[in-house]
């Protein structure tokens, strides 16, 4: 590990920008870096040791792989800026970068013009926030002469390099014990509801482009959160209404299914009907699908939505796998039909409550019914669960 040497004799003790003591063991080699962006725990790489003693899996110069507190909340802490206000955590109400560091630290020092390029890309997004925060070595290191040296302060330093941003001054190692920093520098990218959702060590040493690698990844966070979070407010749900935000006509395109359909992946896929190929939309992920949305390709709109997810809630609450049919009045019942298929195996009832329109469509399996000679519903040789709901899409008014 590289480390800044000074003058005087107590920084010349430090061996590093962690908080190893004096004594502590020398570090084996590994075969990977921590220099990478994470966003949660996981296992640590082949050749990864406890070096410290600390409970950290590091790399071979002592850097963490990950950060103890990725996923939860933010601890709250206070401190006075190099200004000389006052800073509260409670205050960061938008998705923030804060940078731990210390000018005694070496790696710090050598990441300091990548800093300074990283809060002036942030400054150009006004959802996006950049703290940083000076810290010491640890409690027994937090002398002005072993934390700012030759500079003897945060602001000479930053007058001397011409940097222009907000530092708080841990003055006596508080705020990294509360904040459980094992390195510096350490970068934590909290979101606006306080959840630390990534964490990163030096950027120096990261690779040609690391501070646009990392506002990448930061990009990718913010988007993932998004998803979740609309995932949670727009409910999964298909009845004669619609499905989602797919209420009525609806172009056959990305940005309409994205619209329709706020948070999920959405992908493209192309299936087989009758005597051509059509193209479909896939809503939700490969392990998680959530609907298939069909078009009427000769006109350009979306046909039909369908689902056979048991995540996805009827109009009464019916789910694919659960429902059983025969809970049903004999109205409901009577309005089945047996579905002519493109192919045999995946033959259908299909029924429309007699209670809704005819748009929404209800589906139980072939295999689950009795022989039958004629399209009306036969006597069911057991008691069939819905394996299928379908959305039938209004069609435009100008469509022929």
């Amino acid at each position: 590990m590289r480390v800044q040497f000074f003058t005087f004799a107590a920084v010349a003790l430090l061996a590093a920008c962690g908080t190893a003591p004096p004594d502590a063991p020398a570090e084996a080699p590994a075969p990977a870096q921590a220099t990478g962006f994470t966003t949660e725990i996981a296992p640590p790489p082949p050749g990864a040791a406890d070096t410290r003693k600390d409970g950290v899996m590091r790399d071979a110069d002592g850097r963490p792989f990950s950060y103890a507190l990725l996923g939860q909340k933010l601890p709250a802490f206070s401190g006075t800026l190099a200004d000389g206000s006052a800073f509260d955590s409670a205050s960061i109400k938008k998705w923030t970068v804060i940078d731990v560091w210390g000018i005694w630290c070496g790696d710090c020092m050598a990441d300091a013009p990548y800093v300074d390029a990283l809060t002036r890309a942030i400054a150009q997004d006004p959802e996006l926030a950049f703290l940083s925060i000076h810290v010491p070595a640890n409690r027994n290191r937090a002398t002005p002469e072993e934390m700012f040296g030759k500079f003897g302060s945060v602001s000479a330093y930053m007058k001397e390099k011409g940097y222009a941003y907000p530092v708080i001054i841990d003055a006596d190692g508080a705020v990294r014990e509360q904040l459980q920093i094992a390195w510096t520098p350490t970068y934590l990218l909290v979101s606006p509801d306080g959840i630390v959702r990534g964490f990163r060590t030096d950027l120096s040493v990261a690779g040609s482009e690391p501070v646009k690698d990392f506002m990448r990844d930061i990009a990718r966070v913010r988007g993932e959160v998004k998803k979740a979070a609309l995932r949670q407010t727009v409910p999964a749900t298909i009845g004669p209404q619609g499905a989602m935000n797919l209420k009525g006509e609806t172009p056959f395109t990305l940005d309409a299914m994205e619209a329709a359909f706020p948070g999920q992946t959405i992908t493209t896929d192309t299936v087989i009907g009758g005597v051509a190929n059509y193209p479909v939309f896939h809503v939700g992920s490969a392990g998680e699908r959530l609907y298939t949305v069909k078009p009427d390709w000769t006109k350009g709109y979306a046909a039909q939505v369908i689902t056979s997810s048991a995540e996805v809630s009827g109009p009464s609450g019916e789910r694919v796998g659960t429902t059983g049919f025969k809970a049903w009045t004999a109205a409901n019942q009577a309005v089945c039909v047996r579905e002519v298929p493109y192919a045999p195996e995946v033959a259908r009832y299909v029924c429309r409550k007699a209670s809704d329109p005819a748009e929404f469509i209800f589906a139980v399996p072939l295999d689950a019914v009795g022989p039958s000679a004629s399209g009306a519903l036969p006597k069911f040789a057991q008691d069939p669960v819905l394996d299928e709901m379908r959305f039938l899409v209004p069609a435009p008014k100008n469509a022929k």
